[in-house]
């Protein structure tokens, strides 16, 4: 499996969409931390250090999402394209550890890309003479990784049994719903009906993404940590990943 994975995140590497993905998630994240830029919530400007590193954190939180679907969406299925998977098979290798080597990929390759967004974001910390938060970077990253293992590994396990294009819709609907899990749950007491209900039982299925990277924003931050709310994302992750081992690909 090892050297399925090696292969698999060299190709990764070398996908443009990767560099693309980071470079917009830079370029947002420089116009953030520009001393001319402030945002308006309800009319009221967010600006200081807290608040644009609040932002700033959320946007890495949305990148990583987004690139964990990029990256994933087409990964099994172009490995079938191409017949690679003869190759696997003569050696004894598994469907299972097959698909399960290229999914680890596909997480190995989301983080590093989010890594550099957090370098980023130690610079902007640093150089605001907040060193202490520049030090918590590493464990809030690890907390930032369950979000994005959550969504790879969602639309790895979809990309095995469905088309490449509703892959990429449902696994776009799946993280952003994460994403703005508060906001879905403000919205559906909002609504009430029907809809309210609807909303109430996507966000029973869909994991509390916004949750966790709060979680890692209140660890760099010197707030409270939901070690709950961690746990049962940790066995969301679980779950998921069943899918590699119940869900087959006819061989190409």
């Amino acid at each position: 499996m090892g050297v399925i994975i090696k292969n698999a995140l060299r190709e990764r590497i070398r996908r443009k969409e990767l560099y693309i993905v980071v470079a917009i998630g830079i370029l947002l994240m420089l116009l953030c931390s520009s001393d001319s830029t402030s945002f308006s919530i309800d009319g009221e400007a967010v600006t200081g250090f807290k608040n644009m590193f609040m932002v700033m954190h959320v946007l890495i939180n949305a990148v990583g999402c987004i690139l964990a679907v990029v990256l994933s969406v087409r990964t099994i299925p172009n490995e079938y394209e191409r017949q690679n998977s003869h190759l696997v098979w003569v050696r004894g290798i598994t469907q299972i550890k097959y698909h399960g080597g290229l999914a680890i990929a596909n997480i190995l390759s989301t983080m590093s890309a989010v890594a550099i967004l957090y370098v980023v974001l130690a610079i902007y910390t640093i150089s605001n003479g907040k060193l202490e938060y520049g030090l918590l970077m590493i464990p809030a990253f690890l907390i930032e990784v369950i979000n994005i293992s959550i969504v790879s590994l969602f639309t790895s396990v979809c990309s095995i049994f469905m088309p490449a294009m509703a892959t990429g819709t449902i696994g776009i609907l799946f993280a952003g719903c994460g994403v703005f899990y508060g906001l879905l749950d403000l919205y559906k007491n909002i609504i009430g009906g029907l809809g309210g209900k609807l909303i109430s039982a996507l966000l029973v299925i869909v994991p509390d993404m916004n949750g966790i990277q709060k979680q890692a924003q209140n660890l760099i931050l010197g707030n409270k940590i939901d070690v709950h709310l961690i746990l049962v994302s940790l066995l969301a992750i679980y779950v998921i990943s069943i899918g590699i081992f119940v869900f087959k690909k006819k061989e190409a």
